[in-house]
């Protein structure tokens, strides 16, 4: 499985002697709040890694998931879409986690009952009428989930969710998906068919192993497109920080669980925990 054309991403550890998204704003809008920061600059190497994949067709509708909960798939999810929207593309955030929801948290939107993307998927409502802009990141729109519904899995393996997929294409350059941890549902193994390709978030030192291999063959099975693996809240006080979480060798990248796990430490959690402790 390759790691963005032999690189990945490693993002950077908030917590001593480094920005802390308290200060300023919460770290999954660090990329917004703090554009000078490591993990802006982070998020900004993810993303030309990203684009250049395929410099030609570079992927327009990307999945961001996880192995597991709790190891910053939102965070990264938000952050990259940010980054995409500064470079003044049409940039759509899409919260598919309908069973525990972060971005409407994350970008401080709304209450959490009004319509969002459940809402469309019943039928209830159309994309229009539940896509709205960001009101202060400028080319960032958001579609939240919503009501949370009872049989998610049911909905997001329609037909009304594909039709969706493609009325998303045609309206913005980019859609950045987040969606369950590929462990915990199916969701986002059954959206990983409708995307160009799919970003794999792991905590080093803390997603074990089995759980890393087993999400990796559930896409695997669906021959899905693997853009990479995104390794989460590195250690910044590496004497090889700056060079290592930009180009990030398939060799190492892949052995998270032994050469990478025992050089980084993890922080930045999705949800209630996705402050660095």
């Amino acid at each position: 499985m390759p790691i963005l054309n032999g690189q990945g991403g490693r993002m950077p550890r908030l917590g001593r002697g480094a920005e802390k998204p308290e200060d300023r704003g919460r770290v999954e809008m660090l990329s917004h709040m703090q554009p000078k920061s490591q993990i802006s600059e982070a998020f900004r190497g993810l993303r030309t890694s990203l684009l250049l994949s395929q410099a030609e067709h570079p992927p327009q509708v990307i999945l961001v998931t996880s192995a597991l909960p709790r190891e910053g798939k939102t965070t990264a999810a938000v952050n990259l879409a940010v980054t995409l929207a500064q470079l003044g593309d049409r940039t759509l955030l899409l919260d598919c986690d309908l069973r525990k929801p972060g971005v409407r948290r994350a970008l401080n939107l709304g209450t959490g009952k009004e319509a969002g993307l459940s809402s469309y998927l019943a039928g209830v409502c159309t994309l229009e009428e539940v896509t709205f802009p960001h009101p202060t990141i400028a080319n960032l729109s958001a579609l939240t989930t919503g009501p949370v519904p009872p049989s998610p899995a049911d909905l997001i393996s329609s037909l009304r969710m594909r039709d969706g997929i493609l009325e998303l294409r045609r309206r913005f350059k980019f859609v950045v998906i987040d969606s369950p941890p590929i462990m915990a549902a199916t969701d986002a193994v059954i959206l990983s068919a409708l995307v160009d390709g799919v970003l794999l978030v792991v905590r080093s030192g803390e997603t074990p192993k089995e759980a890393f291999t087993r999400s990796r063959d559930l896409l695997a099975a669906v021959k899905c497109r693997m853009l990479g693996v995104v390794l989460n809240a590195v250690d910044s006080s590496a004497p090889d920080y700056y060079y290592s979480y930009r180009y990030y060798p398939y060799a190492y990248g892949y052995g998270y669980g032994e050469d990478a796990a025992s050089k980084t430490q993890f922080a930045g959690r999705d949800d209630e925990e996705s402050h660095p402790s």
